[in-house]
């Protein structure tokens, strides 16, 4: 009996090592790692173009590192959206490969027309990525990548890759530092009002600052609150060009006086006969104009008459 002993004992390690190596996870097989949709850096990319499910693209390009919008048109970009659409499609993982060099990709819903991503690198190559159904998961879509191979992207992920002209389009024609700002004249139609910084103040603190409004003397956050609620005015519609306003008609003047070496921002609102519902924004030395609803205007004006009126 006692010869057993030692291969009694030798089975006991032995099994008491396999039991330790499972619970370790030595004998599973290790997940791959999760693939990049695009394998490149910011830097790398000179442009991207989007092509939407009904056909039209936008696309931008970058230039001594600053981008523009090369079409539908070269409107005015909201930095913001472009550095976030950077990140996105920069951080989505590709899935298994459901097929290799795929002979018939509308069986995926990939269409050759809609939904698609191009990328150009400053090397000169392309990168195509071509979005089809939802996989019967429901949780991931098709995604045809530089026509090789068809795979799977996260679902929630392309509506923040698949974006539009508007999407891009910096929508808001007013723009000033509120720490340099040192006066507003509005001169519209139905009303006018004057915000004046009368001085003592710290350099950048706004807060500090006294204010007047039509010479009556006003709390600091009332002269930021108007100054705000005209800047987060955006335009509802496509911008136009400036040039192309059909016979239009004065509606106000918004001077924007900064204290940084006496400048003035000048900005001019006008009216169509054919479009009475919208005011259409210049700013200063913009080639574009941008479509205001009218009740947005009516109240700005309005509001800083009403605040001059109540003041003592």
């Amino acid at each position: 009996m006692r010869k057993w002993i030692p291969t009694v004992l030798l089975l006991v390690v032995l099994g008491a090592g396999i039991i330790y190596a499972k619970s370790q996870n030595f004998f599973r097989e290790q997940a791959p790692a999760a693939r990049q949709l695009v394998q490149l850096t910011k830097e790398d990319i000179a442009s991207f173009a989007i092509t939407g499910k009904d056909g039209t693209t936008v696309e931008l390009a970058q230039r001594d590192g600053k981008w523009s919008m090369s079409k539908p048109q070269p409107y005015p970009l909201n930095g913001y959206t472009i550095d976030n659409w950077l990140a996105a499609i920069l951080d989505v993982k590709l899935g298994e490969t459901v097929e290799s060099s795929p002979k018939d990709v509308a069986k995926y819903g990939i269409s050759a027309t809609d939904d698609r991503i191009e990328i150009k690198t400053r090397k000169g190559d392309v990168h195509t990525f071509a979005f089809g159904e939802t996989l019967p998961s429901g949780d991931a879509a098709y995604v045809l990548s530089d026509k090789k191979e068809v795979a799977s992207v996260p679902i929630d992920t392309l509506s923040g890759l698949l974006l539009g002209t508007a999407d891009f389009t910096d929508t808001t024609p007013f723009d000033w530092d509120d720490a340099k700002l040192s006066g507003i004249e509005w001169e519209g139609q139905k009303a006018s009002w004057m915000l004046r910084s009368s001085g003592n103040s710290q350099a950048g603190d706004s807060a500090s600052t006294s204010w007047t409004l039509n010479g009556k003397s006003i709390a600091s956050d009332t002269a930021t609150s108007l100054s705000q609620q005209i800047k987060n005015l955006a335009s509802n519609q496509s911008l136009r060009k400036a040039s192309e306003l059909s016979k239009p008609v004065h509606r106000f003047t918004l001077s924007v006086s900064l204290d940084q070496d006496d400048s003035q921002l000048v900005y001019q609102g006008w009216t169509l006969a054919d479009d009475p519902n919208t005011v259409w924004v210049v700013p200063p030395q913009s080639n574009w104009a941008y479509g205001l609803p009218v009740a947005d205007v009516n109240r700005i004006e309005q509001n800083g008459h009403d605040q001059a009126q109540t003041k003592k």
